[in-house]
């Protein structure tokens, strides 16, 4: 069996490093593909492909292309088996080659998509949960897509969450410098760059002093974000008031961003500890959840990982304005509705940002407890399963996919 995964940044192996492993316990010929055409500079140059993680089961063999009209040409002369890769595949590279494509959900990305043809050019799509399907169905109701969604779509669960069994919480807080006898609160710091650059963003939340918001508000002339102003309601106060939460609670805080968005000095200087990802695989944000009693974030998809691990989270919600996404995003991802990700009482807690300035300075972490039934009902819901197997699910899938005799 010989089976390719497209990667494009290194940060895809958050998800694809386990089902790698995993074809390479079972003996297949395993092949990464490393798109070469990414950018090695700006925003997203420190995930450029220039290396790959170590793995207990050996290394896959590596190979390169420019672009899907390179990879296109490789496997018409030289076709794998499956090909496994995270975003909808690429009609010219698969129309070029023999072998079947499995595509595989990433986070709530799959409802991003403008249109449902990834769906008509996968032979198979790995969705987390049935909930899922149903969920992607709605996304795309009025294309006529539906019944083909409903065929392609299996439930395998999330492969990423495979790498939480190698994790010790000790190594961790011995490795990274974390205190062993206090609690921690891990902060996800929003996205100040990567974010939609809307009015809210970056005249009222990003500027650091109550004048500079003033100022571009008044040239602006967004009047409706005047109170925001005249109680300084930005990012900055933001990060204060979780410290004072985190000095109540006897908590070590510790921030967590993405190269793409740097955490501004203001907020490192409150943090007891800071980290971008170090790794991976497995990844960092699976090692500090793995320690964590609270995760604060602003409408991150990581609140499915914690709920995995464990970890109750709260989420800091902005407007629909202030985000600037597209309707659909707010009702189907950014949004505070009971029963969704966001919002399952006992595992992921969430209030409209505005009024956090003032609720970090009553609540405790008493405020956002964990229930264990809650846990395994929402795990249950948009993760299918709850056994660290999810990879060979995956792979089980693929292996049906894959033409007769290979």
């Amino acid at each position: 069996m010989r089976i390719a995964f497209i990667i494009h940044r290194k940060n895809y192996y958050r998800l694809l490093g386990p089902v790698v492993e995993e074809g390479l316990r079972r003996g297949w010929r395993v092949e990464c593909w490393y798109d070469w055409s990414q950018p090695r500079d700006g925003a997203k140059g420190s995930e450029f492909l220039d290396s790959a993680p170590t793995m207990a089961m050996g290394a896959p063999e590596v190979r390169t292309f420019l672009g899907f009209e390179d990879l296109a040409e490789r496997f018409r002369a030289d076709s794998p088996d499956v090909v496994v890769t995270l975003d909808p595949p690429d009609p010219a590279a698969r129309a070029g080659s023999t072998a079947r494509w499995l595509w595989l959900q990433y986070s709530a990305d799959i409802l991003f998509e403008p249109t449902p043809r990834g769906f008509s050019d996968a032979d198979a799509v790995g969705v987390y949960s049935a909930y899922w399907t149903d969920r992607i169905e709605e996304r795309y109701r009025d294309t006529g897509a539906a019944p083909e969604i409903r065929r392609k779509t299996r439930p395998v669960g999330m492969p990423e969450l495979d790498a939480a069994r190698r994790i010790d919480p000790e190594e961790v807080r011995r490795r990274l410098g974390l205190p062993r006898d206090r609690p921690i609160v891990l902060y996800l710091s929003f996205p100040l760059r990567s974010n939609p650059p809307t009015f809210w963003l970056r005249g009222v939340f990003t500027p650091s002093t109550r004048l500079g918001q003033a100022a571009r508000t008044l040239l602006a002339r967004r009047m409706e974000y005047w109170p925001d102003v005249r109680e300084g309601l930005n990012d900055r106060r933001l990060v204060e008031a979780v410290r004072r939460f985190c000095d109540r609670a006897g908590a070590a805080l510790v921030m967590k961003s993405r190269l793409k968005d740097p955490i501004p000095r203001y907020a490192r200087r409150r943090a007891d500890r800071a980290f971008y990802d170090l790794s991976h695989y497995p990844p960092t944000i699976l090692e500090l959840l793995s320690v964590a009693s609270l995760c604060i974030h602003a409408y991150s998809t990581t609140v499915l990982e914690a709920g995995y691990c464990g970890v109750p989270s709260l989420c800091l919600a902005p407007t629909d304005a202030a985000m600037g996404q597209p309707a659909f995003a707010s009702e189907f991802v950014h949004n505070l509705k009971p029963g969704w990700i966001y919002n399952w009482p006992g595992v992921a807690y969430g209030v409209p940002l505005r009024e956090a300035y003032d609720g970090l300075g009553r609540w405790s972490l008493a405020d956002f407890p964990l229930d264990r039934r809650a846990r395994s009902d929402y795990v249950e819901r948009f993760l299918g399963f709850d056994d660290g197997r999810s990879s060979g699910r995956l792979l089980d899938l693929a292996e049906g996919l894959a033409p007769e005799g290979r």
